[in-house]
């Protein structure tokens, strides 16, 4: 059968079938190939940059909360407070509501006496109300608690509602209150509006770009939703969490899922709240989708050349071919056939003689040809290699803008802390002195609601700029959060590094910002501690220069305080 098909078909239509069957196989192979590795590739960047908005989400969920646990701390440990718990609440009470002014997160702060009685509240709101079945009081009593988000209930009719009728919900922190002999005498409790969280999340996609599409959820323990559509629900599974990447398919298409969970800081032990960062895929994969339409459409028309170039090279090789036939069949036809053996004298040996010249011209034509279709071939394959290089040069970009602090340009805290923890690892191993200096703009919010934001922006970014200007290349600085700065200095002690903030301090008070307004000053605040061997990591610095910030805070500001083994009892009696 094959054989009847293959002696009606003819040698010049074969060649050019084998031929562009086997090249299709060849290009066609090639060009899935190479998009199914670009399509891997794209997908396996934008989970891991998922899995860093995820991460990025838990680490200031975890941060607020250790700040927010810190100061319920210092609040209850101020011995100046400690004649107030029980005796004069009204001063009591106007110190938390004054709390609750400088971070309005706070819904409810109050103390309840170890009766559970409430004994003053901001707003006086519940004094007098027993609270011996809260989970909170409970806990406090025995010691520090942070409780797990919760609807509210005997808060509900007595706080103003939020905007669109809102459901309250919040997260506890209590910790005892001890008397001047250590006896427990009651508990301070704080109530966090859940809304904050929304705000940290509206913060983190603020700083990502918006056609990127991406949105957070924020799970608890058991996998319902604490923040985003559909609360209380479980939309996942506890092993599609546990993989951290995995592909959600809804109704509004399938989307790209990276799951990170908070893990405490400090003190505070973590709620193990679950933050999942969600991408449509054909937003993910975008790029991708292009190079391998490309890349597809490259190979076809690879693949049509080659065909048509198959065809023309089997024509030119066939036709050598029909003269040789014509020339042996004229040969057998001719009775001066016999005398072929004669090589010259023979006008058919001649010709014979001719067909195979031009035959072997054909073959060296052909080679041409082929050279000319290798070179078409490798001119697609470095341009390929070149989208390939651009994707690259992008990536990096990206990783760079990932690491960069968007309004001063300096680094974010993702990117400092490595290099933070490398400078801690080097000090420990050749005892070679590095500082951590903590630093804040003073009164911040004062220069927002006078001069507005902008303005704010502009202090922000000056001071940033000021702070860079005067390291070395071997020092670090970056953009903590808010008006918050921190900075590293190798091969520093703690004299140098307090004169180097104090001229820092210096050159922020004497300078004149102007954003497009009225001339405005600032001054700063800096903390600063230098690392000790007991310290587990550089986190352990970074919060000891943070207390020495808070006690320069307290000091009335625009100073600089070193930490020292007395900072924390100077917290207290500044707090």
């Amino acid at each position: 059968m094959l054989k009847r098909l293959a002696d009606r078909i003819s040698l010049r239509r074969q060649i050019s079938l084998l031929a562009g069957a086997i090249g299709l196989v060849i290009v066609g192979g090639t060009t899935i190939g190479s998009a199914l590795l670009a399509r891997g590739q794209a997908t396996d960047m934008a989970q891991k940059t998922l899995l860093q908005v995820a991460r990025s989400m838990a680490d200031r969920l975890d941060q607020d909360m250790s700040e927010r646990l810190r100061e319920i701390r210092n609040v209850a440990a101020f011995e100046p407070l400690q004649p107030h718990w029980l005796e004069n609440t009204g001063s009591l009470r106007k110190v938390l509501e004054t709390m609750q002014r400088t971070l309005p997160d706070y819904a409810w702060i109050g103390f309840a006496d170890r009766d559970g009685r409430v004994r003053a509240a901001t707003g006086s709101i519940l004094e007098g109300a027993s609270v011996t079945q809260r989970p909170w009081f409970k806990d406090g009593i025995r010691q520090a608690a942070v409780e797990d988000v919760h609807a509210a209930s005997l808060l509900q009719s007595l706080l103003q509602p939020y905007g669109g009728g809102t459901p309250f919900r919040f997260v506890d922190v209590a910790v005892p209150i001890s008397d001047a002999s250590g006896q427990t005498v009651g508990v301070l409790g704080a109530h966090l509006s859940w809304r904050w969280a929304d705000v940290v999340r509206r913060e983190v996609l603020s700083s990502r770009q918006p056609e990127l599409k991406e949105d957070i959820l924020v799970l608890d323990r058991a996998g319902r939703v604490l923040l985003g559509s559909d609360p209380g629900a479980a939309p996942y599974t506890a092993a599609e969490l546990a993989a951290a990447h995995f592909i959600v398919h809804g109704a509004e298409g399938d989307r790209l899922a990276a799951a990170a969970v908070t893990r405490g800081r400090g003190d505070y032990p973590g709620l193990g709240w679950i933050v999942v960062a969600l991408q449509p895929v054909d937003t993910a994969l975008a790029g991708a989708n292009r190079l391998t339409a490309l890349i597809l459409l490259l190979g076809l028309g690879v693949a049509v050349l080659g065909i048509v170039a198959i065809w023309w090279v089997a024509a030119r090789l066939t036709q050598p071919l029909a003269q040789l036939t014509q020339a042996v069949d004229r040969i057998g036809r001719e009775p001066d056939a016999r005398m072929t053996r004669h090589v010259h004298g023979s006008p058919e040996v001649l010709r014979l003689s001719a067909a195979v010249r031009s035959l072997l011209r054909r073959v060296g034509t052909a080679e041409a040809d082929a050279r000319l279709v290798e070179a078409e071939a490798s001119s697609a394959v470095h341009a390929a290699e070149d989208r390939v290089r651009r994707l690259g040069a992008d990536l990096h970009a990206m990783q760079v803008l990932a690491d960069t602090d968007a309004l001063t340009g300096l680094l974010n805290r993702r990117a400092f802390l490595p290099l933070a923890s490398d400078a801690m690892s080097y000090f420990k191993r050749y005892r070679r002195p590095i500082c951590i200096l903590m630093v804040d703009i003073d009164h911040f919010k004062r220069v927002n609601d006078l001069y507005g934001h902008a303005a704010g922006d502009e202090v922000i970014r000056q001071v940033g700029r000021i702070l860079s200007d005067a390291i070395r290349t071997t020092d670090k600085v970056a953009r903590f959060g808010g008006e918050e700065f921190v900075v590293l200095l190798r091969e520093t002690d703690l004299k140098g590094a307090a004169i180097f903030a104090d001229r820092i301090r210096q050159t922020v008070a004497e300078t004149v910002f102007e954003p497009e307004g009225p001339c405005l000053r600032a001054t700063i605040s800096i903390g600063l501690a230098e690392a000790e061997f007991t310290d587990g990591d550089v986190d352990h610095t970074i919060e000891r220069a943070d207390r020495a910030l808070y006690a320069a805070k307290s000091g009335g500001r625009n100073c600089v305080r070193a930490f020292e083994a007395t900072t924390s009892l100077g917290l207290r009696a500044a707090a």
